[in-house]
C-alpha cells in the first residue's frame, strides 16, 4: 500500500517518540544469533545490524570516515539496506524509514569526546561512535551499569497496522569492561 504524500509529510514531522519497555538482560560466554539462518553482514566500517523477523533483509550501519580516516565531520555513520531476501544488493533508506525509524541522528560534540548518536525509533538509547583497541570504529550503548559494544539488534515486527509495530527487541553485544556476551531483550509495556 502507498501512502499518500501529504501524510508522509506528516509523519515525518512527527518527533520519534520513546517508548516503554520492560528490559531483562542475561550474559553468556558467546553472541547468539537469534535467527542464525539469516546472513551477517560483513561491511567496511561495520559497527552492527538490524535484524527483523520478517525477513532476511537488514539495515547496516557503518562508519564513514574522511580522507584522514577520522570520522566524517558531516555523515559519521551510514545506514543502509542488505537486501538479502533478494539478491544481496546494497540499497539507502528512504525518506519515511530515515525520519521514522532507521535513521541516525547525531548529537553536537567537543573536540576529543566521543561522538553520541541515537535512531530515529529509539531515541532514548544513546549509542556513542570511537575507536576501539585495535582502532576499528565502534558502537558503544549502555545496558544497565555495563558499556557494551553493540553486535546486532533484533526486530520483532507486527505489520498487522497502517504502520509496523516492535513488540519487542533484542540489543546484542560485548561487555566492553568483562568480554562477555550481553543480550537485553525488550518487551514493550
Amino acid at each position: 500500500m502507498k501512502l499518500p504524500i501529504v501524510l508522509i509529510a506528516f509523519l515525518a514531522a512527527l518527533p520519534a517518540q520513546a517508548r516503554d519497555f520492560s528490559s531483562s538482560v542475561s550474559e553468556s560466554s558467546e553472541i547468539v544469533h537469534l535467527r542464525p539462518e539469516f546472513k551477517v553482514p560483513d561491511e567496511p566500517g561495520q559497527l552492527f545490524y538490524v535484524q527483523r523477523s520478517p525477513n532476511a533483509n537488514t539495515v547496516v550501519y557503518a562508519a564513514k570516515l574522511d580522507a584522514k580516516g577520522n570520522f566524517d565531520s558531516r555523515t559519521p555513520v551510514d545506514a543502509f539496506w542488505r537486501k538479502f531476501n533478494i539478491d544481496g544488493s546494497k540499497r539507502g533508506l528512504n525518506f519515511l524509514e530515515r525520519m521514522m525509524a532507521y535513521g541516525v541522528r547525531v548529537s553536537a560534540s567537543k573536540a576529543g569526546t566521543p561522538l553520541t548518536f541515537t535512531i530515529a525509533a529509539l531515541p532514548e538509547r544513546k549509542l556513542s561512535l570511537s575507536w576501539d583497541e585495535h582502532h576499528h570504529p565502534q558502537a558503544t550503548l549502555a545496558v544497565g551499569n555495563r558499556t557494551v559494544k553493540l553486535a546486532y539488534v533484533y526486530l520483532q515486527v507486527d505489520e498487522g497496522g497502517l504502520m509496523p509495530d516492535v513488540p519487542s527487541l533484542d540489543i546484542v553485544g560485548t561487555d566492553i569492561a568483562s568480554g562477555k556476551a550481553i543480550h537485553e531483550h525488550l518487551i514493550q509495556k
